[in-house]
């Protein structure tokens, strides 16, 4: 969706900018096609399915979805004995923030503030759950009046006009947007971590009155051009504050295109374990620590965050845990990805569904075509593929012309779904 990534229709000149002074990954990727399993991921350095949230995404208590979840046996919050990034943050002397969408759960305990952050200030879930509250902190400052929503009740069409009372969700960006820029002014005589999260562009779509109609895009498109503006005026409060040099910026998303949104040349979308789903945009700028206008083909994830970080605040890793993430410090100079190959994951269950070396891709959610009856058919999605994810889109299956090849990721594969012990030890615990 974004202009520096080969958007004819959007225009994103801040992130372009940004892009042409930092670094840009091309095979970067979410650790789910979903946004509270990617979250999870990112915020953890660890795949969603070890934070017991690869399963589709958290809802609010209360709705029927989080009924379903708990009599089903899967967790409806983030686990408490997870590590988040803002806790880390935290313990070394920074001073964390977190703005927009949470999405990570709503019991006490397992809110923002509970995970490490100073101050929050923004929705709990997605902006199609009701009622969509403003929180500041744990307490509601804007009070959305509309009804829980019920199984019955669900957002289910991206046309359709989200109607909710008290909370003007065209104002959910600049609101955002003004409390980064006084959460930057406020801490710039000491070291802090901001971790923003836009409510957009996920449906339903809501863009700023003043720029409704502006994007050749239509609607989606100023949604997406109000959050580059968003971008804009944080990088203008790092500079008028002094701290464009010594702040490390990126800019990612949680997952890949949605309704409306542009997957380029890549199949699949969000939900999907396919390159479209989880293959996102990926920006670094550190001035005078990083190279200008590097654009990389190294594969990296989101998980690789976490122990990125970590290694410049010269902080161990957890040694209680895998962290499946790497340091990706040689990436944004120049270098090799640490990593052999990546991992794939459902969005429904979490579970690995495919992985991919510097070249092939092996996918067992590949489709297959059989007749049901005369000319009519049907797909299954069970067959596996392997394709060339450097020249191909998916299209092509090669498991038949490079046995040897598919072969060998899928031992990988298999391997990593054994040593993460599903069943038995799910969330990663190393014993010493």
């Amino acid at each position: 969706d974004l202009s520096c990534y080969g958007n004819k229709l959007i225009q994103t000149p801040a992130i372009d900018s940004i892009a042409s002074r930092g670094v840009k990954l091309t095979y970067f990727y979410a650790s789910s096609s979903a946004c509270t399993p990617s979250r999870a991921g990112l915020l953890t350095g660890r795949l969603p399915a070890r934070a017991r949230a690869g399963d589709l995404v958290f809802m609010p208590e209360g709705h029927i979805g989080s009924k379903v979840r708990k009599l089903m046996g899967q967790a409806n919050e983030l686990p408490k004995d997870e590590i988040l990034l803002p806790e880390v943050f935290k313990a070394a002397g920074y001073k964390t923030g977190m703005l927009g969408k949470w999405h990570l759960g709503d019991l006490e305990g397992h809110l923002p503030n509970d995970f490490g952050f100073d101050e929050y200030y923004g929705v709990r879930y997605s902006n199609d759950m009701l009622p969509l509250h403003i929180y500041r902190n744990t307490t509601i400052e804007e009070e959305d009046e509309t009804e829980l929503v019920s199984g019955s009740g669900l957002y289910l069409d991206p046309d359709e006009p989200l109607k909710t009372k008290g909370i003007d969700q065209t104002e959910l960006t600049e609101k955002y947007t003004r409390e980064a820029v006084k959460f930057i002014s406020e801490n710039k005589d000491s070291p802090f971590f901001l971790y923003f999260a836009h409510s957009f562009p996920h449906v339903p779509h809501f863009a700023s009155k003043k720029n409704t109609g502006s994007s050749k895009a239509g609607l989606y498109g100023d949604v997406v051009e109000d959050l580059d503006r968003s971008v804009q005026s944080v990088m203008d409060a790092l500079a008028a504050n002094g701290l464009e040099e010594n702040t490390l910026v990126i800019i990612t998303s949680d997952n890949g295109a949605d309704y409306n949104g542009n997957a380029g040349n890549l199949r699949g979308r969000k939900a999907q374990s396919y390159e479209g789903g989880q293959r996102v945009p990926m920006i670094v700028q550190w001035k005078n620590n990083l190279p200008e206008g590097l654009e990389t083909d190294q594969m990296a994830m989101n998980t690789d965050l976490f122990p990125t970080l970590l290694s410049l605040l010269d902080i161990p890793l957890p040694n209680d845990r895998e962290i499946d993430g790497q340091d990706i410090m040689p990436i944004l100079l120049g270098e090799d990805s640490p990593h052999e190959v990546l991992y794939y994951t459902s969005a429904i269950t979490g579970e690995i569904k495919g992985v991919r070396n510097k070249r092939y891709k092996y996918h067992t959610g590949g489709f297959s075509a059989f007749p049901l009856f005369k000319s009519m058919g049907a797909v299954s999605t069970k067959k596996p593929q392997l394709n060339d994810i450097l020249l191909g889109n998916e299209s092509h299956n090669l498991i038949k012309k490079y046995p040897e090849e598919a072969a060998a990721l899928k031992k990988a594969m298999d391997q990593k779904i054994e040593a993460m012990q599903l069943r038995s030890n799910q969330r990663g615990w190393i014993d010493e």
